[in-house]
C-alpha cells in the first residue's frame, strides 16, 4: 500500500468489513457480464451470501459455480426482494457495512471503493449508493439518489436519457439510493429492521431511505462508485415466474410509502388527497381507454384502503423509530409543484409529437441486449450530420412561425394588472376560468337584461382547456388568436402528409393555409370564433379522409366530434361540413350510415344552444364573441380577403388563383384538382351569400355577414389545387420550373412579410374591459349605453358590471324586456317622459351611459324627466343616472336547465371514451422466446 493510494483511499488502514448480498431472479440473462465485473473489483467484499429466488433459467448454476454451494441461499418463488435480503444479510458473519446487488447490475473495479470513500468520512451517515449509469447504454444516467413526489412518483432529478458528463460528480443529502449497489452500515440496518416486508419489490428503498433520515442519520450519494443496471423489474424484461408482483404493487408501494412515513395531520390530508387523485387517475384512465391501468390503480387503492388498520400499525411502527420531525427531513422530499412541472412537460411533449413526423427518420426503442464489455463509453455521442433544416424541415418552419408570432403580436403580450386580450368582436376573458364553468351551469346569466337561456357549448370547451391555468384564462385566449398561425400549420401539416409524400410542396401549403387564417384579418378583429374553427378544420377533413378510406363507426364518431368543435365556435361550419359529407356520399365514398352518425354526434355535442341559434338563419353567420358585421365585397372574397382591418393586400391573393387554373391542364393529376375546386366552390358560394345577405341586429343595425370561415375554405381548396398539380411538375424544363414557383412563394412570403410588418394590434388590444367607466361598475344596477347618431340611428345595449365576457356575448336575453328596452330608447329620443325613465328602472337599469355622444342625441337625453347629468369619464362622453330606484329581479329559469349541461358534458366524455383506442398491456415474452428473438 503506496502513500497515494492512502490519500485517495484514508480508510485503507482500518479497512471496514463489508458483507455483499446478491439476490437474483430469472437473471440468466445479464449473470455472465455482472459476475464478469464482480470478478474484476480492486477491492472486493470480505463475505457474500447470493440468495436465488426460485429461478427457473441458468441463473442459479451460473451463481453456484462462481461462489460456491456454501455461499447459495435459495428462497421460494414469490419471495420479495426485502426478505430475500434479510435471508442474506442474516447467514452474513458479523460486517460493519451491508452492500446490496441485483443480478442486471454490473460493477466497476472501483464501484465499491469509491462507496467507501464517502460512507467514511461521517459518522452519521448510514446509507451510501452509487451513480446508476443505464445499460447496455453506459452512458446514459438513471439516479443519482432518489426522492418521492406527493403524488407518489419516484423521482430522480434527471431528464430522460440525460447522458453523464460529470454534471452530478458531486456527492449530497438524498432521501434513497437505489438498492442496487445500496452500501448500509450494519447497525443501522438491524436498528430499522431492514426493508417493509410490506414491500416486496417496489419502493423498499425509498421507504428506508426515509427511515433513515427520519431516524437522524444521512443518505449519500457517491458519483465516484458507478454501477450499469438495465432495471429489469421496471422494464418488465424479466421472465416471468410464478409469484411474481402483480403490476398493480408498484401503485400500492407507492401509496403506502407515503401514508406509512407520514404522520399527524399531514397523513390524514394525504389520504384524502391521495385518494381523491387516484379516483382521478382512474377517470383518465377509462377516458384513455386503458382498463388495465385503471384497474391496477382500483387494485392498488383497495389494498392499501382496504386494510386501515395495517397502514396504522406500519405508521405507528416507524414512528417509533424516528428522532427527526417533517420539517427536518422535508428538504430531501420533491417540490410540492413538481408533478404539476411533469404534467406540463407531457402536455409539451404531446405538441413536439406534432412536430416531430417531418423528421427524416425515426428511431425505435433502444436495446436492452446485454452488451457490456465490448461496449464504448463514447458510442451514444452523435456523429455530425446534415443540417437542422434538412432533416427537420417542418421543425423550423413551425419555430420560424413561432418567433413570428411574437414579432406580429409585438404590444399585446403581457400588459397592466388586469388587462386582457380584447377589441374587435373579441371580448374580455373572465377573471378565472370558473367564470366558464359557472355560464355553463347556472340556471340564470347575470348579464345585460338578465339571461335564461342557454350557454354556448364553446365556453364549455374553453373551460376545460383553461382548468389547468385557472387564474389565467386569457392565457388561453391569447395563445389561440396569437400564435393561431402555427397551430393551424401543425393541424394543417398532418392533413399533407395525406395529400401528398412531397415535403418541400406539403410544407409551403400548411404555411400558406396558416398564413391565410391571418390574412383574413381575423386576428386583428379579434375573431376567434374563425381563428378556432379554422385551426380545426384541417383536422376534420383530415378525419373525413379517413372515414373515406376506412369506413368504421368509430371514425365517423371521431368526425362527430371535431365538425362539434370547430361549430361550436363558427357555426356555418355545419352547413359547409353537411354540404361536403353529401358529396362524398353521393359519390359513394363514404356510406350513409356515417354520414347519419356523425352528423348526429355533432347535433348531440353541440347542445340547445346551437339549436336556438338554427331558429333564425343570420344567426348561423354569428360566431363566438361580438356579431361584428363584414366589410367584404365579392371582389375581396374572389381574392381570398374577408375584408375590414387587418386584411392582406387583396393583389397576393390573385397569384394563387392564377396558379389553381394552370392546375387543371395537366391530364394526370385533373380528377384530383377537380375535386379540390369542388370544395373551393362550395366556400366560395358560402362566402357569396354572406357578403350578399344584410340582417337586422335585435339591438338595432344592419347586419353584413362575417365570411372568414368560408373564404379561407375557398382559398384552401386552391391551394390544395396547385399541391396536387405539382407533382407533374417533376422533370419538368427550368424554363417552365422557375416562374411557377415564383409564383407559387408570392402569396406565403408576401403575406408573411405583410403580417410582420402590420402585425396583428388594432382593433386587438390588450387592455382593461372600458365598455362603461370603472364608476358605473360599482353600481348596483345595468347600464343602458347608447351608440350613434340621431340622422344614422341609434343602437341601444344594456352592460351589467364591466360588461360580458367572451361566452356571455352569446347568451339570448329575454325577448320581452329587449322589446321594451327599444321601444323606451325610441320614445326617450323623440317624446321622453316620466314612464319612459320608470320601465327603464322596472328592466334594472339605473344610468345611461353614451361614448362619443352626439349632440342632437345629448339634448334629448337631457330632455329627458327623472335622468340626472352625472360625471364622465372623457369630453367626448355623458353619462344620466335614473332618479328613481333600479329593479333587482331576475328572470326565471327552468331548475332543469342546469342538467341540460351535465347530460352534454356526459355526451362529450362518453364520445371521447368511445373513440380513443384501447391500451392493452404488453404480454412479456418467456426468457426462451426472447432468446430466439
Amino acid at each position: 500500500m503506496d502513500e497515494e493510494e492512502q490519500l485517495e483511499h484514508p480508510w485503507l488502514p482500518s479497512r471496514p468489513t463489508v458483507g455483499a448480498v446478491l439476490v437474483a431472479h430469472q437473471g440468466g440473462r445479464w449473470l455472465p457480464q455482472v459476475l464478469a465485473s464482480l470478478a474484476d473489483m480492486e477491492y472486493a467484499p470480505t463475505a457474500w451470501r447470493v440468495v436465488d429466488v426460485g429461478s427457473t433459467d441458468r441463473g442459479a448454476d451460473l451463481l453456484r459455480d462462481s461462489f460456491g454451494a456454501d455461499r447459495m441461499i435459495y428462497a421460494g418463488s414469490g419471495t420479495g426482494f426485502g426478505e430475500a435480503v434479510r435471508l442474506g444479510v442474516e447467514a452474513l458473519p458479523p460486517t460493519d457495512w451491508i452492500w446490496l446487488l441485483h443480478d442486471d447490475a454490473a460493477v466497476q473495479s472501483g464501484t465499491l471503493a469509491g462507496l467507501l470513500d464517502e460512507a467514511t468520512t461521517a459518522d452519521d451517515i448510514a446509507v451510501v449508493g452509487p451513480k446508476v449509469r443505464e445499460w447496455p447504454s453506459l452512458k446514459r444516467l438513471l439516479e443519482v439518489g432518489l426522492t418521492i413526489t406527493s403524488t407518489g412518483a419516484r423521482e430522480t432529478g434527471l431528464e430522460t436519457g440525460e447522458p453523464d458528463a460529470g454534471q452530478h460528480d458531486w456527492a449530497r443529502d438524498v432521501l434513497a439510493v437505489n438498492s442496487a449497489g445500496m452500501l448500509v452500515r450494519r447497525k443501522v440496518w438491524e436498528e430499522l429492521g431492514g426493508f417493509d416486508p410490506e414491500l416486496p419489490l417496489f419502493f423498499d428503498d425509498i421507504d428506508f431511505g426515509w427511515r433513515v433520515a427520519r431516524a437522524g442519520y444521512r443518505t449519500r450519494t457517491a458519483p465516484r462508485g458507478i454501477i450499469f443496471h438495465a432495471e429489469a423489474s421496471r422494464r418488465r424484461v424479466r421472465p416471468h415466474a410464478v409469484g411474481d408482483p402483480k403490476p398493480w404493487e408498484a401503485r400500492h408501494a407507492a401509496l403506502h410509502t407515503i401514508l406509512t412515513n407520514t404522520t399527524g395531520a399531514r397523513a390524514g390530508w394525504q389520504s384524502v388527497r391521495l385518494f381523491l387523485g387516484a379516483m382521478l387517475r382512474v377517470l383518465g384512465f377509462l377516458v384513455a381507454k386503458d382498463p388495465e391501468s385503471a384497474g391496477d390503480e382500483l387494485q392498488a387503492v383497495r389494498a392499501v384502503y382496504g386494510h386501515p388498520r395495517r397502514i396504522r400499525a406500519a405508521r405507528r411502527r416507524k414512528a417509533e423509530q424516528a428522532r427527526r420531525g417533517h420539517r427536518e427531513v422535508r428538504h430531501l422530499l420533491a417540490p410540492f409543484w413538481l408533478p404539476y412541472r411533469h404534467a406540463l412537460d407531457a402536455v409539451l411533449d404531446v405538441g413536439v409529437a406534432l412536430v416531430r413526423p417531418e423528421t427524416s427518420e425515426t428511431v425505435g426503442r433502444r436495446s436492452t441486449a446485454p452488451v457490456l464489455g465490448n461496449q464504448d463509453p463514447d458510442d451514444d455521442d452523435l456523429e455530425d450530420g446534415p443540417s437542422l433544416l434538412r432533416r427537420r424541415p417542418w421543425l423550423v418552419t413551425v419555430l420560424l412561425l413561432v418567433v413570428a408570432s411574437f414579432v406580429a403580436g409585438r404590444g399585446l403580450f403581457g400588459g397592466l394588472d388586469g388587462a386582457s386580450l380584447l377589441g374587435g368582436a373579441l371580448p374580455a376573458s373572465p377573471d378565472t376560468a370558473g367564470g366558464w364553468w359557472q355560464l355553463m351551469v347556472e340556471r340564470s346569466h347575470d348579464v345585460g337584461l338578465g339571461a335564461s337561456g342557454f350557454a354556448p357549448t364553446f365556453a364549455g370547451l374553453l373551460a376545460v382547456v383553461a382548468t389547468p391555468v385557472w387564474f389565467g384564462p386569457g392565457l388561453v385566449v391569447s395563445a389561440l388568436m396569437l400564435f393561431s398561425v402555427p397551430l393551424a400549420g401543425l393541424t394543417a401539416h398532418r392533413l399533407g402528409r395525406i395529400l401528398t409524400p412531397h415535403r418541400p410542396t406539403r410544407i409551403v401549403w400548411a404555411a400558406g393555409y396558416a398564413l391565410a387564417v391571418v390574412a383574413t384579418g381575423a386576428v386583428a378583429q379579434g375573431r376567434i370564433g374563425t381563428v378556432v374553427a379554422l385551426i380545426v378544420l384541417p383536422v376534420v377533413v383530415n378525419t373525413a379522409l379517413q372515414l373515406a378510406e376506412r369506413p368504421r363507426w368509430q371514425v365517423a364518431l371521431r368526425l362527430g366530434i371535431w365538425w362539434a368543435v370547430a361549430t361550436a365556435f363558427a357555426p356555418v361550419v355545419l352547413p359547409i361540413g353537411l354540404v361536403g359529407l353529401l358529396v362524398l356520399a353521393v359519390a359513394r365514398r363514404v356510406s350513409w350510415r356515417d354520414v347519419g352518425i356523425t352528423l348526429v354526434v355533432t347535433l348531440l355535442l353541440l347542445g340547445p344552444w346551437t339549436w336556438q341559434r338554427a331558429a333564425v338563419p343570420w344567426r348561423w353567420w354569428w360566431e363566438a364573441g361580438y356579431a361584428l358585421s363584414g366589410q367584404a365585397t365579392v371582389r375581396d372574397v374572389l381574392l381570398g380577403r374577408a375584408g375590414g382591418p387587418g386584411a392582406a393586400p387583396e393583389w397576393l391573393g390573385a397569384t394563387l388563383l392564377v396558379l389553381a387554373v394552370l392546375a387543371l391542364v395537366p391530364q394526370a393529376s385533373r380528377p384530383a384538382v377537380l375535386r379540390s375546386w369542388l370544395v373551393a366552390v362550395v366556400g366560395l358560394a358560402f362566402a357569396v351569400l354572406g357578403v350578399t345577405t344584410t340582417s337586422t341586429l335585435p339591438g338595432g343595425g344592419q347586419l353584413v355577414p362575417w365570411v372568414g370561415v368560408p373564404v379561407v375554405v375557398w382559398v384552401a381548396g386552391l391551394g390544395t389545387a396547385v399541391l396536387l398539380a405539382a407533382r407533374e411538375l417533376v422533370g419538368a424544363p427550368r424554363r417552365l420550373l422557375v416562374p411557377v414557383t415564383v409564383l407559387a412563394l408570392v402569396l406565403p412570403l408576401g403575406t408573411a412579410a405583410w403580417w410582420l410588418g402590420r402585425g396583428v394590434e388594432d382593433p386587438l388590444q390588450r387592455a382593461r374591459p372600458d365598455v362603461v367607466p370603472v364608476f358605473l361598475t360599482a353600481r348596483p344596477g345595468d347600464v343602458l349605453v347608447l351608440r350613434g347618431t340621431i340622422a344614422d340611428g341609434v343602437s341601444a345595449r344594456v352592460v351589467h358590471g364591466a360588461g360580458p365576457y367572451l361566452g356571455q356575448e352569446a347568451l339570448d336575453l329575454p325577448r320581452g324586456r329587449s322589446r321594451d328596452v327599444q321601444d323606451v330608447v325610441e320614445s326617450l329620443l323623440t317624446r321622453p317622459d316620466a314612464d319612459d325613465v320608470k320601465t327603464l328602472a322596472s328592466v334594472g337599469i339605473d344610468s345611461v351611459y353614451a361614448p362619443d355622444v352626439d349632440p342632437d342625441l345629448e339634448g334629448r337625453v337631457d330632455a329627458a324627466p327623472l335622468l340626472e347629468r352625472a360625471g364622465s369619464d372623457s369630453e367626448t362622453s355623458r353619462v344620466w343616472t335614473l332618479a328613481v330606484p333600479a329593479s333587482q329581479e331576475e328572470p326565471e329559469a327552468a331548475r332543469w336547465r342546469w342538467i341540460s349541461s351535465v347530460v352534454l358534458a356526459v355526451l362529450w366524455v362518453a364520445a371521447l371514451v368511445l373513440t380513443a383506442p384501447v391500451r392493452r398491456r404488453r404480454v412479456e415474452p418467456t426468457f426462451g422466446e426472447e432468446v430466439d428473438a
